[in-house]
C-alpha cells in the first residue's frame, strides 16, 4: 500500500509507546544517525516520559496505521515562545524506511506546529551523511542555514551536522500547507 492511500493516525506519545521507542532507539537503522544514549531501556525511557508530562516546552507524537502498527514517532523540543521557535525530530519504524512515511508524518507535524503554536520557526539538525533525511527537509522547503563541521562524535568519527530551518512566512506559501489539522490523515 502506498503512503498516499495509507490511513495514518497521530496521537500524543504515551506509556504504551515506551517499548516500541526503546526497540527503535536500540536499532542500528535509527541510532546510526541519531544521538540517543545507547542502550535505551524501558526503565530509563519510562522515567524520561514521566519527567516530561506537563512539559510545555515539548510535544511528542506516535503515528500508527489503520491496523495499529507504529509507523513513526516525532515531535518538537525546546519550544521557545519568547523566540518563537522549536527543534523538530522524527524517527520512522526501522522496518518502514524508504516508504515515504517520514515525509508524510513530517509534513503533518510541520502543519501542526505552525497551526497550534503560531510560532515563527521550526529548526532541526541532521548528520551530513543522512542524505535520505535531509532530502525530505529540502523537499519540504527547509533552508540549509549552515553546516557545523565535525560537531558530534559518532560511529568512530566526527560527524558534520546540517542545520535547517523553515519560517512561518515560508510555510504559508507552500502547496502542502493546510488550514486545519486532523489526527487522521
Amino acid at each position: 500500500m502506498s503512503t498516499e492511500a495509507m490511513q495514518i493516525t497521530a496521537r500524543e506519545f504515551s506509556e504504551i509507546d515506551i517499548e516500541t521507542r526503546v526497540n527503535w532507539i536500540n536499532n542500528p537503522k535509527i541510532n546510526y544517525n541519531m544521538f540517543f544514549e545507547i542502550p535505551a531501556t524501558v526503565e530509563k525511557t519510562l522515567q524520561w516520559h514521566r519527567s516530561n508530562i506537563g512539559n510545555k516546552k515539548r510535544i511528542d507524537f506516535t503515528f500508527r496505521d489503520e491496523a495499529g502498527t507504529p509507523l513513526a514517532m516525532g515531535g518538537f523540543t525546546g519550544i521557545d515562545e519568547a523566540n518563537e521557535n522549536a527543534e523538530f525530530y522524527v524517527m520512522v519504524n526501522p522496518e518502514m524506511h524508504g516508504k515515504g512515511i517520514g515525509k508524510k508524518v513530517s509534513k503533518w507535524m510541520f502543519n501542526y506546529f505552525f497551526l497550534r503554536y503560531g510560532l515563527n520557526k521550526i529548526y532541526l539538525y541532521t548528520n551530513d551523511s543522512n542524505v535520505s533525511a535531509y532530502k525530505i527537509y529540502e523537499d519540504c522547503d527547509f533552508k540549509l542555514e549552515g553546516i557545523f563541521r565535525e560537531q558530534k562524535f559518532k560511529n568512530g568519527s566526527f560527524q558534520n551536522r546540517r542545520f535547517y530551518g523553515l519560517l512561518k512566512r515560508e510555510w504559508m506559501n507552500l502547496g502542502w500547507k493546510v488550514d486545519q489539522i486532523e489526527y487522521e490523515f
